[in-house]
């Protein structure tokens, strides 16, 4: 599946280095103004729109206010793109949902940097249906956050933001995130109001949870750990009144892999890092789906990023 990005602006340069830069790994489709891509938008499916914030007619800004309340166009990603940010229109583009802005030197002076920005944002559009607001919400300023800091390139900030996020999500009380190298896991992340101190951490690499998210390379959702089918710190989790858990292993792929892929991991990928999250309340389908793709998909992000930073 080859992803379709649909590109606005009234300067024809713009539309020439988008194809030479973006044309070999996606479908692009190209307007003139507002209006062109509006009629693009309704005969044509597209997973992300480019669009300058200055142009004749309707601007950048008024295409998306406009599109945040089309109930079909409104979930596609939007990413700006400008000669002249400033502080007030970049508040007003994120307000309105745009994941960044693009400066447009960039698609001359920081190419593959333009390329990772399309990526993140592609592979960080996670949508599930049914979603509440709030949680819909919720998901939204976890991905506008972890792109900001994806940008600035550093794993460690990144992968706090993508725990912090979760946790909150979810309203978990107890969060994890373990790298694994040769098949031993080490906590890198901690979010939780329990006392740590007290979790036997080094029982984890022997428990049943992480030998199957190792070994079928698949989340899981267990809403009753206590029968010790699947589940991790059982004793602890007892105590703290936590039956359910979720697990989801991270791979070593990143954004593009999983592109090529259909958003699928390949199947060759390693396990490089597994996010395992307790709470009291039971976990629907729904809150199951949201975090294992969130997690899933995201993870792409923190693989390049832990791969950088060697």
């Amino acid at each position: 599946m080859r992803y379709t990005i649909l590109v606005i602006d009234d300067d024809e340069p713009i539309h020439l280095m988008t194809k030479n830069l973006l044309g070999k790994e996606f479908s692009l489709l190209h307007a003139k103004d507002s209006q062109d891509a509006i009629n693009i938008l309704s005969e044509t499916p597209v997973n992300l729109i480019l669009s300058d914030i200055h142009m004749p007619g309707l601007s950048g800004l008024e295409l998306l206010e406009s599109l945040r309340d089309d109930s079909e166009k409104n979930k596609i990603p939007v990413l700006i793109m400008t000669n002249l940010p400033t502080i007030e229109k970049e508040r007003r583009a994120l307000d309105l949902g745009a994941a960044d802005f693009i400066k447009k030197e960039l698609f001359s002076t920081d190419r593959e940097g333009i390329i990772d920005l399309v990526r993140m944002k592609l592979v960080t559009d996670v949508k599930i249906d049914n979603l509440n607001d709030d949680l819909e919400r919720r998901k939204n300023k976890l991905v506008m956050k972890l792109m900001e800091s994806a940008i600035k390139g550093s794993f460690k900030d990144t992968t706090d933001v993508l725990c912090t996020h979760l946790y909150d999500i979810v309203g978990s009380k107890f969060l994890a995130f373990f790298e694994v190298k040769d098949g031993i896991p080490n906590y890198l992340t901690l979010k939780g109001d329990i006392d740590f101190e007290n979790v036997p951490f080094n029982t984890f690499k022997d428990s049943n949870s992480f030998k199957a998210l190792m070994d079928k390379k698949e989340p899981y959702l267990s809403n009753h750990i206590y029968n010790e089918e699947i589940g991790s710190f059982t004793d602890f989790s007892v105590d703290n009144e936590m039956p359910a858990e979720i697990g989801v292993p991270i791979f070593a792929a990143n954004e593009k892999a999983l592109l090529m892929n259909n958003m699928n991991v390949p199947s060759a990928s390693e396990v490089f890092g597994i996010l395992i999250i307790k709470r009291s309340k039971l976990y629907s389908s729904s809150d199951f789906e949201l975090i294992s793709r969130l997690v899933t998909q995201t993870g792409s992000i923190l693989w390049r990023l832990y791969q950088q930073g060697k």
